[in-house]
């Protein structure tokens, strides 16, 4: 079955999903919630794109589950009264205890919300409550991104098997997978200890196939990628000496979210930042701009072909985009290529010089392993800068050139481009080729601990029933593991004590003896010599 130009929802695609709920609204109006839907999201599903658009494009363009997920998102929202949580209504010393919080951006601009691991012990509060508190702020950095992505950050510093909780774990998963689709720009797991490996691996298996590829292991060699220095806690090594301090919400009306590509009511207001794509170079480190600059085809330094998007197909093994790009200046240019996820494509060249008229090709190839049904959320960036006299045009000059200037400057010229699939493309040979839509391709994660194959061939013909009792049988047995770990370390700590206790009556009972057998010694010195006088 061909798969559709990838997978961007059109208008029309997005009409007809509202169409259907319309439609559904009528037929089943004896089985809305009784006073019907909150008003607030009525006004999302008929009088914006944004949010209709996340769903379809989370369900592959499937109309039935996309109308599916959004009904029970909205029933959902209404039996949890989802839209009248407010700070006078949750724990608000779960909140200023400072487990959870928003913070910052990421490379990419949008709000980074750290789960301060350390400060959480299972058990010691109540969990109904701690859920409350989770959308409280979801909801909030939702108000005040308007409906923009999130980057979760789990700090797992100086956590330990005390400090996980798969029952809220699980709820957070779920809640993101059923609830808010398409909302994660990507999950961090920072400084991950190797006795909570096998939990990460549990994790990973009950994310969705598009959260997975969001996923990212990190430790304080590779954050930089995902968050700079200054976003960055002084405690994962940034410049930012936050100390957590509750500020409460200044609540106002909110706007319709925004769309795929960043654009409300017909106008453009989100802005997309690239990670460096050269494996030597750092991330590009720019803080978000309040503009987006279009995208052209044709600069006054660069023309671009294809104008707006870069159509993957397959020659022999790969998976293959190509951009030709040429200089239309009057001297000569500099140009560099960016992503939004450089762990995924090859790009060569990712950066050379074109003397006037002179043009050249950049192959994009999807990196082995990486999964396909993504590629349409990557977009890539070409920038360019003309070259003076003064300006060496030497391979490492030129690297250094393009560390220093910044992407926003005013001499910069970018042009941007999403990525699509042909439609014609077969998706049996590609998941074949590829490992599959849900696959997480076996191989040594940063602590050396192989990672299973995920919705591949060993899931192959499995229900989803079947799977998710295997899931929870699985991280029954993972509790149970914990809690004998648990219990055994208690009694090692317990036995230490002891053995302490024991240590120091000896020493004592020791240092009793000496002093007996001393003062015995010199009573006996002194007898023998007053008789020897």
């Amino acid at each position: 079955m061909p798969l559709p130009e990838f997978l961007n929802p059109t208008p029309a695609q997005v009409a007809e999903l509202r169409q259907l709920f319309k439609e559904k609204l009528e037929r089943d109006a004896a089985k809305v919630p009784a006073g019907g839907f909150h008003e607030h999201d009525m006004r999302w599903v008929f009088e914006g794109d944004g949010w209709l658009t996340k769903f379809l494009e989370n369900n592959d363009l499937n109309m039935k589950e996309s109308l599916k997920q959004l009904w029970e998102t909205l029933e959902w929202r209404k039996s949890s009264g989802i839209n009248e949580i407010r700070e006078d209504n949750i724990r608000m010393e779960y909140i200023n205890d400072g487990l959870m919080y928003p913070r910052g951006r990421d490379v990419d601009g949008k709000t980074v919300f750290i789960f301060r691991s350390k400060l959480y012990v299972r058990g010691t509060r109540n969990l109904d409550d701690l859920k409350k508190c989770f959308l409280y702020w979801i909801e909030r950095i939702i108000r005040e991104a308007n409906d923009d992505l999130v980057t979760i950050v789990f700090d797992l510093t100086d956590a330990g098997l005390s400090n996980v909780d798969m029952d809220y774990t699980k709820y957070i998963i779920n809640t993101f997978k059923n609830y808010y689709p398409c909302s994660l720009n990507y999950i961090l797991i920072y400084d991950l200890p190797w006795i909570l490996n096998a939990t990460f691996q549990i994790i990973k298996k009950l994310l969705p196939a598009k959260a997975v590829d969001r996923l990212r292991n990190i430790s304080s060699k590779n954050i930089r990628e995902y968050i700079d220095d200054d976003n960055m806690p002084r405690s994962w090594g940034g410049k930012d000496d936050y100390v957590f301090q509750f500020v409460p919400e200044r609540r106002k009306s909110m706007e319709l979210p925004l769309t795929q590509n960043g654009i409300q009511n017909g106008i453009l207001s989100k802005k997309v930042h690239f990670a460096n794509l050269s494996p030597p170079e750092s991330p590009m480190l720019d803080k978000p701009s309040t503009t987006f600059q279009p995208e052209s085809s044709e600069g006054e330094m660069l023309r671009i072909k294809p104008q707006n998007t870069i159509t993957f197909s397959r020659l022999g093994n790969d998976l293959v985009g190509t951009v030709e790009i040429t200089n239309v200046d009057t001297k000569d240019v500099s140009y560099k290529v960016k992503t939004t996820a450089p762990e995924k494509f090859r790009v060569r060249p990712s950066t050379g010089v074109l003397p006037p008229s002179a043009s050249v090709n950049i192959n994009v190839m999807l990196q082995q392993g990486q999964q396909m049904h993504t590629i349409n959320r990557e977009k890539f960036l070409v920038m360019c800068i003309g070259l003076t006299d003064e300006i060496s045009t030497n391979p490492q000059d030129l690297t250094e050139l393009w560390k220093k200037i910044s992407a926003k400057s005013s001499s910069v010229e970018q042009h941007r481009l999403k990525c699509a699939l042909p439609a014609n493309c077969d998706e049996s040979g590609l998941e074949s080729m590829f490992g599959g839509a849900g696959n997480v391709i076996a191989g040594p994660d940063q602590y050396g601990v192989m990672s299973g194959s995920f919705g591949g061939s060993s899931m192959m013909g499995m229900g989803a029933d079947k799977q998710m009792s295997l899931l929870q049988q699985t991280i029954s047995h993972l509790n149970e593991t914990t809690h004998r770990l648990e219990v055994q370390v208690k009694r090692n700590h317990r036995f230490q004590w002891i053995t302490c206790v024991l240590f120091v009556l000896l020493a004592l009972a020791i240092v009793y003896i000496l002093k007996i057998e001393i003062k015995s010694h010199a009573s006996e010195y002194c007898t023998t010599a007053e008789r020897n006088h």
